[in-house]
């Protein structure tokens, strides 16, 4: 375990991310190490025997060989780290050659570890390299043989020839086996290192399976409920519809009471002239008093009936509130939804790059239903403010129908055999003109109200139709989302 902690000491980061390279990393650092550290031993020996350039060629080469799995750690190059151990194993072995007697050295059994390292190390491309240029190195030697090309003689006695033989043969072995152990120990750790990131992403997979499984779940029940909330806008829509055109005859209502006020106060003020005018005829005047209480009466009963639907407009708003407060809290829970499956897909990855797009509009179209319903809630409010203001209006109006029915029913008592009431009389009418015209100042303000609520129905019709549109796009969204869970759910 230590020595592995050493090993892995001279390896970058980048590395361990791939259990191919790590295992080829650390060959090269293995394969390193132990050339460079055991050849100095020979270095010893060629010393004692004399031959200083044979020990001072292996030492230089050896410090070469050491500088590799530095080179690795401050580059991060696989390859550059490994070619150059291989090339510092070749010029080594090749000036051992030939400060030793070229082609009959004890050190030519040498050239055979450097084509085997060099495929240790950097793989078979650099073992076919490496493989020439040590038959080049070879065939070079041995030219220089045939032709009597002078090398540097050898200051080694032949008594020492078969020692540095067999010590050469040693050493070739065990470095030989040092490189299939090390290769071996590598290959072992990748598997190792292999079968746990499997285990892993099977785990990964089995999660990202669940995961998906309950997004498909949760839309489906988001699908159920967003097709319930698609039924109720549609009604929604119709009931403003009908409020719509409620409105619209009311204000047409109103209008023509107006009318039949204006009408009232000249008929009032004609009743006074011709009360001032001839006492004679108070008959005729109770007669135009018996028709004036009829119109009170009825003026009275149409504000009521106004009264009366004003009221139920109140309180459909307020039922179209409870809907609106219904998708609010609905578009809520779809923006929760989105947003738990939006962390639920950037956990996914890659697999899951698709259904975090579909669940990034989902949100959207969830934040623009919450915006929509909350101008809904504060155009009903209006309405409803609106409504209430004429309601006091109309209570208003109701008064002063009743005080005009009294003051009718008083003259009315009088005009019996009293003509020299005719005068109060007048003055009684002209009390009752003013009335009217109070009147129909405040039927001018029930009018503009009513123009003014129709106006906030049509919007709010408008608005509900927006929202049932939403909803629907929110549908088909789902039905998106809910087809890309399943092939996410598929892919893992």
């Amino acid at each position: 375990m230590a020595s592995n902690r050493f090993t892995d000491w001279w390896l970058p980061a980048a590395v361990h991310r791939s259990p191919a390279l790590l295992v080829r990393a650390r060959t090269v650092v293995s394969v390193a190490l132990l050339a460079g550290l055991v050849a100095p031993l020979f270095a010893v020996s060629y010393f004692r025997i004399g031959h200083p350039a044979m020990g001072a060629g292996i030492l230089v080469g050896s410090a070469c060989i050491l500088l590799g799995p530095l080179l690795l750690k401050a580059t991060g190059s696989l390859r550059l780290a490994a070619e150059f151990v291989a090339a510092s194993m070749f010029g080594m072995v090749t000036w051992m050659v030939y400060v030793n007697g070229g082609i009959l050295s004890t050190s030519i059994v040498w050239f055979a570890s450097v084509p085997l390292a060099a495929t240790f190390v950097s793989g078979g491309v650099s073992g076919g390299f490496w493989s020439a240029a040590t038959l080049a190195a070879c065939a070079g030697f041995l030219l220089a043989e045939k032709w009597g090309i002078a090398l540097p003689p050898s200051p080694i006695p032949a008594s020492e020839h078969a020692g540095l033989q067999a010590k050469s043969l040693a050493g070739l072995t065990v470095v030989v086996t040092a490189l299939a152990l090390a290769f071996e120990r590598g290959k072992t750790l990748g598997f190792v290192r292999l079968e746990e990131a499997r285990q892993e992403a099977e785990s990964a997979s089995r999660a990202v399976a669940d995961m998906l499984r309950q997004v498909s779940s949760s839309i489906a029940a988001t699908a159920g409920e967003s097709t319930g909330i698609a039924q109720s806008a549609a009604l929604i829509a119709d009931a403003m519809q009908r409020q719509r055109d409620r409105a619209t005859t009311m204000a047409d209502s109103a209008r023509g009471m107006i009318d039949e006020a204006e009408r009232y106060a000249d008929e009032s003020l004609h009743a006074a002239d011709v009360a001032r005018t001839a006492g004679g005829q108070a008959e005729q005047g109770g007669l135009v008093m018996d028709r004036a209480v009829a119109r009170l009466d009825e003026a009275d009963g149409v504000i009521r009936n106004a009264a009366g639907r004003l009221e139920e407009l109140g309180k459909r708003s307020a039922e179209v509130t409870s809907i609106v407060h219904l998708i609010r809290e609905i578009a809520d829970q779809t923006n929760l939804l989105a947003l738990n499956a939006a962390i639920e897909a950037a956990r996914a990855g890659e697999a899951g790059r698709g259904f975090a797009v579909v669940a990034d509009e989902v949100r959207k179209l969830a934040e623009r239903t919450q915006n929509s319903t909350q101008d809904i809630e504060a155009k009903i409010r209006l309405i409803v403010e609106g409504t209430g203001a004429a309601i006091e209006a109309m209570n208003r109006g109701g008064e002063h129908m009743q005080a005009g029915r009294a003051g009718a029913g008083e003259a009315q008592q009088r005009m019996g055999g009293i003509i020299d009431e005719a005068r109060r009389l007048a003055a009684l009418l002209q009390s009752v003109s003013g009335a009217g015209q109070a009147q129909r100042a405040g039927f001018a303000a029930l009018a503009g109200d009513m123009t003014a609520l129709g106006d906030g129905t049509r919007s709010l019709s408008a608005e509900t139709d927006a929202i049932a549109a939403a909803i629907r796009r929110l549908d088909a969204l789902m039905a998106e989302l809910g087809v890309a869970a399943q092939r996410c759910e598929a892919a893992a």
